[in-house]
């Protein structure tokens, strides 16, 4: 019996295949797939834009309790006062970072062989506060006060609590190693945020006396009532410029100015603080005859 011819296969596709796959249905993406891509894209924005966001208020939370000014619009001699401009903490490159103004005493003065550094508040710079420099120069000691960095014609960058912590640091090695004057014979004088830098710095050098004059709201009360911050976590608050635990231990007399009267700021520091301490409210004048009673009685 003869065997019938099997066809060889050739390898090649018909010519109805190709016409086949084109006819293959497209994959099916289903709407609860999109959902989900959809929702999680949103999610991961949303996570980049809360990210961001707390990035730049951590950078920049300093700028709800410090406002310093580059302009210099006054200095002492604008009063008649002798003054001699001062630069110092130098870096390894031998640049200064700070700068600041010595108005010596007259040399018959009362307090000549002492010295009142000046820690000014957080706002403006140091040509603010020549009014306030000429009065406590005519009691009759001498003065030195300096910009932080950031401020006037102090180098560096952006100001920070932790900067200007070291920036008091600093002049208060100038007023040692250069200047010579040995802690009983120096007195700091704090103003807004430069009271609670005024009272961690006499913590750390036992100065003669501290002088708080006006001390302002913990910043974390003050960053915390920007409506920024209540959608922010607490933690990103670094600032605090908070002298109350500090003032609780340390036996520097201290002395406390009210510019705001009946329950301040002010007010309730004195009454955390350890003695020796005195409280005195600026609206009943005698500010001159109060910084004398005082400098009586903690300097040689």
């Amino acid at each position: 019996m003869a065997k019938k011819h099997q066809p060889k296969p050739t390898g090649k596709l018909s010519r109805s295949a190709p016409h086949a796959l084109h006819k293959m249905p497209p994959p099916v993406i289903g709407g609860r797939w999109l959902a989900w891509a959809l929702l999680i894209t949103l999610a991961v924005a949303a996570l980049c834009a809360y990210a961001t966001l707390c990035l730049l208020f951590y950078q920049g939370q300093w700028q709800l309790v410090l406002h310093p000014a580059r302009t210099i619009t006054a200095i002492p001699a604008s009063l008649g006062l002798k003054f001699g401009d001062v630069r110092f903490d130098y870096t390894e490159t031998g640049s200064a970072q700070l700068d600041g103004w010595w108005i010596p005493a007259e040399t018959d003065a009362r307090w000549s062989k002492s010295v009142l550094l000046y820690l000014h508040g957080g706002t403006g710079s140091l040509s603010d506060c020549v009014d306030d420099l000429a009065t406590l120069h005519s009691l009759g000691i001498n003065l030195f006060a300096f910009d932080y960095r950031g401020f006037g014609r102090s180098a560096g960058p952006t100001p920070r609590e932790r900067r200007m912590t070291e920036d008091t640091e600093a002049a208060w090695t100038y007023l040692a190693d250069t200047r010579h004057f040995e802690a009983k014979s120096i007195v700091v004088y704090g103003a807004g945020v430069g009271a609670s830098l005024a009272a961690e710095l006499a913590a750390r050098r036992t100065p003669a006396g501290v002088i708080l004059d006006g001390p302002g709201e913990p910043a974390q009360q003050v960053i915390g009532s920007d409506a920024r911050s209540r959608i922010l976590p607490g933690w990103l608050i670094t600032e605090r410029f908070d002298p109350a635990e500090t003032l609780k231990n340390i036996a520097v007399p201290k002395l406390f100015l009210d510019r705001s009267g009946t329950k301040s700021r002010t007010e309730e520091l004195y009454q955390l603080a350890a003695f020796p301490k005195e409280y005195f409210e600026l609206r009943q004048g005698g500010y001159e005859p109060t910084l004398r009673r005082f400098f009586d009685e903690v300097l040689p």
